[in-house]
């Protein structure tokens, strides 16, 4: 749609706060950090700064590539920026090597297929373009979660996961694969005892005798019942037919009467309850092991789920460690979702702390099909997600030269510039305004100024519902 001056104005404010610094990168030296990958060393060449074709994971990028280029003095907000000319340059070469990869090594892996299992659908790549001490450049690469058939994506030149499960830690001893093994035992065992031919028998006589006793027990309740309505009858009959003293006998009888089916009830009941103690109790002999592993179960499970991680140790630039419970603790849920750490992101950062570098600028591009949940397009660029990366990032980026949130500067631009909300038409019902791009119309999650919020503003005594008709926040009209 056609943005107004005012509209136009707005998107170049937003460009020179996305693009122009304010301070410069305080950096001198990065002092090498400990692997935080359990038994993996701490690669050597990348201590040196030397950025050369013996470091497996870096890739040395010419020169001529940048020398007349001018780089980021800050570190681009990671959640919403347009990649840098230098890391677009290596999307690319990370893109031809893919082409390769696709078709000689990661065979087992379709990206251009839409499925959710584990051998299908497009992954996300990122690059992380990194200065080292003797002033050179080059790039780090970096996978999100895994890829069919890879277990050590370091062969291949990319960035490693940051706990890998079919390693053992030699620092605590933990080792996914066999605490996984015990619970596999312990899933087999559940299965055979659900399955065992002679509880199942147990079970079917079990039911068969929960059936009976309750046909028995409606029979008897039901005969209990159509006894007293008749003796209700008889009793109003005999109260015209009797003399009072001959009644008080005939009650007498109709009492004992309604005792004794009483007592048929009761007798019912408890010949039920005994056959089913009987058969509860050799269906027990089962029951009482299968429970106990259940439970057993469910506290390994939780356990194996809190110690892998405890493994993920989320590096800054300061060397500060903190894993991923202590990262989501703050969050709503204040667990991490499946997944998180997983990211090519924090793969990158953490390489680069590792290693000594310096982050210039990052990029991140999908690449293959768009999964089933998802909408993703093939070799667009996307910012870092904010669900399971946001939290992760806010501490890894702690330290460095970050640019601030861009939106919320379009927030306090906003804020302090109403007139940027051009009214087109007005009314006592309605209101035609022309938004400028870059704009929500309604408050977001991480944002709260918007088309709505300013009308809220504006007309404080307004009653009834205020509806926004939506527009994409990047779109002006």
């Amino acid at each position: 749609m056609a943005s107004s001056p005012v509209a136009l104005l707005s998107s170049l404010l937003l460009i020179n706060l996305l693009f122009l610094s304010s301070a410069a990168f305080a950096f001198s030296t990065i002092t090498k950090l400990s692997s935080s990958r359990c038994d993996v060393p701490t690669p050597t060449a990348m201590v040196r700064g030397e950025i050369d074709n013996e470091d497996p994971l870096l890739t040395t990028i010419p020169i001529d590539r940048y020398q007349n280029v001018e780089l980021p003095p800050v570190f681009a907000y990671p959640h919403f920026y347009e990649p840098h000319p230098i890391a677009k340059y290596a999307c690319e070469q990370v893109r031809e090597q893919i082409k390769t990869l696709a078709t000689d090594e990661w065979t087992q892996h379709n990206f251009f297929s839409q499925s959710d299992d584990d051998n299908g659908a497009g992954k996300m790549f990122g690059v992380l373009v990194v200065r080292a001490d003797n002033g050179s450049l080059g790039y780090l690469k970096a996978y999100s979660g895994s890829i069919t058939g890879v277990t050590h994506s370091e062969q291949y030149g990319f960035c490693p996961t940051l706990y890998n499960r079919f390693e053992t830690c030699e620092r605590t001893g933990f080792s996914y694969l066999a605490e996984e093994a015990e619970l596999n035992k312990m899933n087999l065992r559940i299965e055979e005892l659900e399955n065992d031919p002679k509880r199942i028998e147990l079970k079917t006589a079990l039911d068969a005798v929960k059936e009976r006793a309750m046909i028995s027990l409606a029979a008897a309740k039901t005969q209990q019942k159509e006894q007293k309505k008749k003796r209700q009858v008889l009793r109003e009959q005999m109260r015209e037919e009797l003399s009072p003293e001959d009644f008080v006998v005939f009650e007498a009888d109709l009492a004992q009467e309604s005792a004794y089916y009483q007592r048929q009830v009761k007798q019912v009941k408890a010949a039920s309850t005994k056959e089913l103690k009987h058969a509860q109790a050799s269906l027990d002999e089962f029951e009482i092991e299968l429970q106990e592993l259940k439970r057993r179960r469910g506290e390994k499970s939780n356990s194996l789920q809190s110690q892998t991680l405890q493994q993920y140790q989320f590096l800054n630039i300061n060397g500060q460690r903190k894993s991923l419970l202590p990262i989501f603790a703050d969050t709503p849920l204040q667990r991490p979702p499946p997944g998180a750490g997983d990211c090519a992101a924090p793969k990158l950062l953490q390489q680069a702390f590792i290693s000594g570098f310096k982050p210039i600028a990052m990029a991140e591009f999908w690449y293959g099909d768009s999964p089933l949940l998802e909408v993703r397009k093939h070799n667009f660029y996307y910012p870092a997600c904010r669900g399971k990366c946001e939290p992760i990032l806010r501490h890894m980026l702690q330290g460095m030269n970050v640019e601030d949130n861009p939106l919320d500067l379009v927030g306090e631009e906003v804020e302090s510039n109403k007139s940027l909300l051009d009214i087109v038409f007005e009314d006592e019902f309605i209101m035609a305004v022309n938004k400028p791009n870059e704009m929500l119309s309604t408050p977001g999650r991480h944002q709260e100024y918007s088309v709505y919020t300013i009308i809220k503003e504006r007309y404080p005594s307004a009653t009834g519902p205020l509806l926004v008709h939506r527009l994409d926040m990047s779109t002006s009209g």
